[in-house]
């Protein structure tokens, strides 16, 4: 074993296999930096001071931010619950599902929801007291494509 093990790394390896010393690697600030392209139309993401440096500072459209507060601050539009100290995703999903007037949108940008893929939560949703006057639950898959989930039958289109 010694031996075979000895000719495979001097010289079948060596001669087969490639192997490089530096590893690539970037992030998303990375890639809207010079790192790939000299000139970038836009960059998208959350308005932020973390921008790559080669785009300078954000600057937001006058009256922006106060858009923005408004719209969080609307309660004919937005509402806010606290959660217990006992709080889970199903938990949190059970109030979605179960809500009067029922919402139309999750979005989880908290990401509070973890634990189950996208398929399972509309699944979950539609098991667990949405109302019926949703045929289904649209949700990206995991290659990021949207899908359905019906109702009638739970397949997804």
């Amino acid at each position: 074993p010694q031996c075979i093990e000895y000719y495979l790394d001097s010289f079948v390896f060596p001669l087969t296999m490639e192997h490089h010393h530096d590893k690539v690697s970037a992030s998303g600030q990375d890639l809207g930096g010079n790192m790939l392209f000299g000139r970038r139309v836009g960059f998208s993401g959350t308005p932020s001071d973390l921008l790559p440096e080669e785009l300078g500072q954000c600057q937001y459209d006058d009256g922006v931010d106060g858009q923005i507060l408004h719209y969080l601050t609307t309660e004919s539009i937005m509402s806010s619950r606290m959660l217990g100290t006992d709080w889970s995703a199903t938990n949190i999903l059970d109030q979605i599902a179960t809500n009067d007037p029922p919402f139309h949108v999750l979005i989880d940008t908290g990401a509070l929801i973890t634990g189950m893929s996208n398929y399972e939560v509309a699944k979950y949703l539609l098991t667990n007291g949405l109302s019926k006057s949703f045929d289904g639950v649209v949700f990206l898959d995991h290659k990021d494509r949207k899908m359905i989930l019906l109702r009638q039958g739970m397949v997804v289109v």
